[in-house]
């Protein structure tokens, strides 16, 4: 079955890292999917069922431990399976699947808004504020802090090999926050100056330990180590439900141009690593979210209580072991 053009255009995008972000991503994956239901010439609730799954199996074999794409899944999926037990039409189903989208979309801005008003309470006015790579969730409590009066700097470091900690600073210049950036090498150095540091959350997983861009772990090492709070800032699409199935974490490696560019040898020298991290629940002082404050520990509460797609649940296994 040939995927449909929104479908194929995410999963360009996803690939090439064009997206700013994971939730940003479950933007353009709720889309998509929304369009492809939209779209659909399927005369039976089955044969939409397929496109949708069809659709589904093409953004997992390319999605990374992005949860919140994934749990975009979970709720187009498990809205066509609720239409097939429920023995709706076709375009009733249509209908639930747009409600869906419409849903997703309210959800979003308004745990936006509620993190943001939480986050920024956290920031007092002369702060030094670290920031680690690159989250629009964090820029909005940022943002929120600067309109509420208060002065502070946001300190961050680059994030190689992508670099996004540059993103931050353009995002902070725009919006009149003062920045310092350095080298991740002297990641140490910020934090030591710093009284409050935040990253974002790519995912969540049961036992409170959250997957991030490398480089993460070692900024709540070093919080730790100068008694500098460090919160992760997330909305719940961002708590991994596959992780409940004891699923792994996927991530990216590194690869050999990211560090070693066009030079060539003709043996002896590999690069190795991954572009992502996990923080263990110790090292967090509380994740951030439209609920509140998180404490890791009650993390597999918060995901008790998310509905899952039966479909999306039989496909994760393959799809953390790379073979779906």
């Amino acid at each position: 079955m040939t995927n449909h053009p929104a479908i194929e255009l995410v999963v360009n995008r996803i690939v090439k890292d064009l997206i700013g972000g994971a939730a940003d991503s479950a933007r353009e994956v709720m889309a998509a999917m929304a369009q492809v239901a939209s779209d659909s010439q399927a005369s039976s609730l089955e044969k939409l069922f397929k496109e949708m799954d069809a659709a589904a199996i093409a953004l997992l074999k390319i999605c990374p431990s992005f949860a919140p794409p994934i749990n975009v899944l979970h709720m187009m999926m498990g809205t066509i399976e609720k239409d097939i037990e429920n023995g709706v039409s076709v375009s009733e189903a249509k209908i639930h699947l747009a409600e869906t989208q419409a849903n997703f979309n309210t959800l979003i801005e308004t745990a936006f808004e509620k993190i943001a008003n939480i986050g920024s309470e956290l920031i007092k006015e002369g702060d030094n504020v670290f920031m680690f790579s690159m989250t629009s969730s964090v820029w909005k409590v940022l943002r929120r802090a600067k309109e509420q009066g208060k002065n502070f700097t946001v300190l961050v470091t680059e994030a190689r090999p992508a670099n996004e900690g540059l993103w931050t600073v353009d995002e902070m210049h725009k919006s009149g926050i003062p920045v310092t950036i350095s080298i991740d090498a002297c990641l140490a150095e910020l934090m030591a100056r710093s009284n409050i540091g935040f990253a974002g959350v790519d995912a969540i997983a049961a036992d409170g330990s959250v997957f991030n861009k490398a480089g993460t772990y070692l900024s709540a090492l070093a919080a730790r180590e100068f008694g500098v709070p460090f919160y992760f800032v997330s909305d719940t699409l961002k708590f991994d439900t596959a992780t409940l199935l004891g699923l792994p974490f996927r991530s990216e490696p590194v690869h050999y141009h990211e560090v070693l560019g066009d030079k060539k040898y003709d043996s002896g020298v590999s690069v190795v690593g991954n572009l992502f991290d996990t923080t263990p629940p110790h090292l967090i002082t509380a994740i951030i979210t439209e609920l509140g404050p998180v404490p890791p520990s009650a993390c597999i509460n918060v995901m008790w209580n998310m509905k899952l797609s039966k479909r999306i649940s039989e496909l994760l296994p393959a799809w953390a072991h790379n073979t779906l």
